[in-house]
């Protein structure tokens, strides 16, 4: 065969390739993921998608929807259930062939969701390893959470806060009170935050596609499940994420709204 020949055939076997992850790409299913922008367990799923590039419509919700009135002590947040499940519930993913209970729309709950696309689609998404570094900073970081992040959160420029009612049912949820208090400095835990983010590096011992991960094997269960702590920290202004953290959250690859443009 001449080289004109073997260039040709490479030629056809690369287009027959692209041609192949073309149909692939085009029979994909279709999903609706329905979210809150600021919920960890809907951040959970949307990482999980992104990682693995599996497309979907993304729809979020005011954080008062689907309050039930008549339980909120009077105070008339909410407009009835949502009419996925039938319950304040997200996130939630509708799509051919997810599974759902009799009358629902769509499957909740963010490990069932996981897991169903993990089976679908074949991903290598191996379960959380238990690792014990990885349980004492995410224990520290959640313990950090409360004084950091609650007041500053609401302040997001995010469709979950589009109403004043629902800043006040996310902070009757979180027995705060209704009012939002002003951001004052907090200069002790913002350094023991920096500190504890500081110690991430040493903590993402694996690279998958390009970006740092925690285990050497790649990406997995034990990201999804830190990833959204990481990320609510965002939010606070003076939060210093090193480099490798930066990557590793990658968050202006994902459509959840980047936080760090709005610091307060």
């Amino acid at each position: 065969m001449t080289v004109s020949k073997l260039a040709f055939a490479g030629l056809a076997v690369a287009l027959g390739a692209v041609g192949a992850a073309a149909v692939v790409h085009a029979q994909q299913p279709k999903y609706t993921l329905h979210v809150y922008d600021h919920c960890p367990f809907c951040n959970r799923v949307e990482w999980l998608m992104q990682q693995f590039g599996i497309n979907y419509e993304r729809v979020v919700y005011g954080y008062g929807a689907g309050a039930d009135p008549e339980k909120c002590s009077g105070h008339g947040y909410g407009t009835g259930p949502l009419p996925l499940t039938g319950k304040k519930m997200l996130p939630v993913l509708e799509g051919q062939g997810v599974p759902c209970a009799p009358g629902a729309r769509g499957q909740p709950e963010s490990m069932e969701i996981c897991s169903f696309l993990i089976a679908r689609h074949r991903l290598v998404a191996p379960c959380d390893s238990g690792r014990d570094d990885v349980k004492k900073i995410t224990a520290e970081l959640t313990a950090l959470k409360p004084a950091l992040v609650e007041d500053r959160l609401v302040k997001m420029p995010i469709y979950d806060w589009a109403d004043a009612r629902d800043v006040a049912y996310r902070r009757y949820k979180k027995k705060l009170p209704i009012e939002v208090p002003p951001i004052t400095a907090q200069p002790e835990e913002i350094a023991q935050l920096n500190a504890k983010l500081a110690e991430l590096p040493a903590l993402l011992k694996g690279h998958d596609k390009g970006a740092p991960c925690l285990n050497e094997w790649g990406w997995g269960m034990d990201d999804v499940l830190l990833l959204p702590l990481l990320r609510a920290f965002t939010c606070v202004k003076g939060a210093v994420f090193p480099p490798a953290v930066e990557a590793y959250l990658n968050i202006e690859a994902t459509q959840m709204t980047d936080y760090r443009k709005h610091a307060v």
